[in-house]
C-alpha cells in the first residue's frame, strides 16, 4: 500500500508539472505575440507616409502628375484648429472633395425647441423631429415624416457594412439640415453656390437641399461621419479608404450610380488608372483637375468594393483596424486577408483581373 500511495503522489506531481510547463509556454507565446503586434506610431513614422509620389514610366496606368499632391511633413500632426468640414459638389454629380478652409457658420435666426431638447435650436421656417438616430431639421415645405422614413431606412442599410466601425450610433445622433432650395441651403450653411451638400464631422452635422442627388449625397456624408470616426476623424483616415467606402455606400446602399463612375470604371477596365501603391499615398486632391479626381474616386471605390466582396469573415474590419493601429498597408493586407494577398502588388494583379472579369465583385462596367 505504501508503494501504491507513493506512486499516486508521483503521478499527480508529474501531471501538475506538465500542466505548469504547458501553461508557461502558452502565456509566454501570447506575450510575445502581443509585443510583436503592439505598434507605436511615432512622428517619424507618420512623416514617412508623406513621401512624394513619383510618376512611373514603365506602366500604362501610372498616376498623372496633376494628382501628385501630398501634405507637407510639418503638418503631419493634427492641429486642434483644423476644420473638420467637407463639401459635396453637386455639379460633379456626387464627388465629395475634402476642403482645407471654410467660413465659420453664420448667425441664423433660431428659436428654442422646448418640447424636445432645450439645448437644441431650430431655424425659422423649419420643422424639427428627433428620431432614433438623428436630429432632423427639415424645411416646412418638405414632408418631415417621409424624410424620417427614408433617412432611418438609409441608416439601417449603411449599418450592414459599418456597424463595427461606429458602435456609438446607438447612443449619439447626427444633426441633418434639409432645405427646399439651394438659396436656403447656402444661407443656412454658409457654403458656396456650387456645393450640393456639406458636413461638419466634428459636430456631426450635415447640410443639404432637396435635389435629385440629395439621397446619394446624404449617404456619402453619413459614411464619412460613421467610418472616419473609427480612425479618430477625417484627417486621420486614409483618404482612399475614406472616399472609397463613401462612394461604395452611395452606390450599394443608396442605390445611386453616377455616370462619371460608370465611365471611369470603363477606363480602368481598359488598363487606365493608377498604381495602387501610388493611389494610397495621395493625401489631398485640392489642386487636381476634375478628370483625374473622378478617375481616382472610381478606382478607390472599385478597390473597396473588391476588398469587401473578397473578404473572409471580418477581413476588411481587421485591415482597417491594423492600418489605424500603425501597420503599413502591405502588412495590414496580409495579416487581414492572408494568401495570396501578400503585397500591394499582388492585390493589384488580382483586383485588375477582377475588374475585367467581374468574377468576385460582379462589376464589369
Amino acid at each position: 500500500m505504501d508503494i501504491i500511495y507513493r506512486l499516486r503522489i508521483l503521478f499527480w506531481f508529474l501531471i501538475v508539472l506538465i500542466w505548469g510547463v504547458y501553461l508557461y509556454q502558452y502565456i509566454s507565446e501570447d506575450m510575445k505575440e502581443s509585443q510583436k503586434n503592439k505598434i507605436i506610431l511615432t512622428k517619424e513614422k507618420k512623416q514617412s507616409y508623406n513621401l512624394k509620389t513619383e510618376k512611373k514610366n514603365d506602366t500604362s496606368y501610372s498616376i498623372p502628375q496633376t494628382v501628385i499632391i501630398t501634405t507637407d511633413s510639418n503638418t503631419a500632426e493634427t492641429k486642434e484648429d483644423t476644420p473638420k468640414e467637407r463639401i459635396m459638389i453637386s455639379k460633379t454629380q456626387g464627388i465629395s472633395l475634402p476642403q482645407e478652409h471654410y467660413k465659420t457658420e453664420p448667425e441664423i435666426e433660431t428659436k428654442p425647441i422646448k418640447e424636445k431638447k432645450p439645448s437644441l435650436t431650430v431655424p425659422e421656417g423649419f420643422k424639427f423631429k428627433e428620431t432614433r438616430h438623428f436630429y432632423l431639421y427639415v424645411d416646412s415645405k418638405i414632408d418631415i415624416e417621409e424624410i424620417e422614413k427614408e433617412i432611418e431606412m438609409l441608416h439601417g442599410e449603411i449599418m450592414i457594412d459599418l456597424i463595427a466601425f461606429s458602435p456609438w450610433t446607438r447612443d449619439d445622433k447626427v444633426h441633418i439640415y434639409l432645405t427646399s432650395t439651394p438659396e436656403k441651403y447656402q444661407q443656412l450653411s454658409g457654403r458656396p453656390a456650387w456645393s450640393g451638400g456639406a458636413a461638419n464631422l466634428r459636430e456631426k452635422k450635415i447640410y443639404l437641399y432637396k435635389s435629385d442627388e440629395w439621397f446619394g449625397i446624404l449617404a456619402h456624408e453619413l459614411t464619412h461621419i460613421y467610418f472616419d470616426s473609427f480612425f479618430g476623424g477625417y484627417d486621420k483616415s486614409p483618404l482612399w479608404l475614406s472616399e472609397g467606402v463613401a462612394v461604395y455606400i452611395q452606390v450599394e446602399r443608396a442605390k445611386t450610380y453616377p455616370n462619371w463612375l460608370k465611365e471611369n470604371i470603363g477606363h480602368i477596365k481598359n488598363g487606365s488608372g493608377y498604381n495602387i501603391s501610388d493611389l494610397i499615398k495621395i493625401k489631398s486632391l485640392e489642386d487636381a483637375d476634375e478628370r483625374s479626381v473622378k478617375l481616382w474616386y472610381a478606382q478607390s471605390y472599385s478597390l473597396v468594393n473588391f476588398l469587401l466582396k473578397v473578404q473572409r469573415g471580418d477581413s476588411f474590419y481587421q485591415f482597417c483596424k491594423r492600418i489605424r493601429d500603425g501597420d503599413s498597408p502591405s502588412k495590414a493586407l496580409f495579416n487581414a486577408y492572408g494568401k495570396p494577398y501578400t503585397t500591394i502588388s499582388a492585390l493589384e494583379s488580382i483586383w485588375r483581373m477582377d475588374v475585367k472579369t467581374g468574377n468576385i465583385t460582379g462589376v464589369t462596367n
